[in-house]
């Protein structure tokens, strides 16, 4: 089967590129509300994009009304952010924040969501890796007005990582355990998986 995608619409390739692309990491991101309060969404348009600048990159797609993602106006105003990479045991909480709220209602209030001080913004108590973030730039990847999809690069400032997913490497150097943080993982449409089936291969020498 060969698809074109010239001649899909944008809704049908995003189906097949979802369904293609996976796993996926998620970013579930904490951003500030105008008030004070907090809106936590997440995003498997997501991944690290650079090391120097320590670059993380989300895209945003219009809501399905057609306007700005809740997120995406809060990082525009405010500059921070926090993205959050949760376990599996946090699937139905991360879930729930995905409902279509209006803006400036707390998913955090909602949820009852703990949270501990992280800098400029908190991060969520029981997840165990958070990335504090300040705005880098923003990229337009297509379209105009409401149906334009948007590129934010996040600089990351810290990154808090919980004494329970961290391990020691082979030269005794301080890392993370993959299997300890058991990530949520994006496939297609609300499809969600873990890590399972580790292997590991040596990178090969001439």
């Amino acid at each position: 089967m060969i698809v074109d995608f010239a001649k899909l619409t944008p809704q049908e390739r995003y189906i097949w590129m979802t369904g293609a692309v996976i796993p996926r990491p998620v970013a579930w991101v904490l951003s500030e509300n105008d008030g004070g309060d907090y809106n936590l969404a997440p995003f498997s348009y997501f991944n690290a994009l650079c090391s120097a600048p320590p670059l993380v990159g989300i895209s945003f797609t219009a809501t399905p009304g057609g306007g700005m993602k809740d997120t995406l106006a809060n990082i525009r105003k405010r500059k921070k952010f926090v993205v959050h990479i949760a376990p599996m045991k946090m699937l139905d909480s991360l879930n729930d924040t995905s409902a279509p709220l209006p803006y400036g209602e707390s998913e955090l209030s909602r949820l009852r969501l703990p949270t501990e001080e992280f800098g400029d913004l908190p991060r969520l108590r029981d997840c165990p890796l958070a990335f504090a973030c300040g705005l880098s730039r923003e990229i337009s990847l297509h379209g105009e007005g409401d149906a334009e999809q948007i590129m934010i690069l996040g600089e990351i400032a810290r990154l808090y990582a919980d004494e329970s997913v961290m391990t020691n490497d082979a030269k005794d150097r301080p890392t993370l355990d993959a299997a300890k943080i058991d990530p949520i993982a994006r496939l297609s449409a609300g499809n969600y998986a873990g890590l399972s089936n580790f292997q590991n291969r040596a990178r090969p020498v001439k």
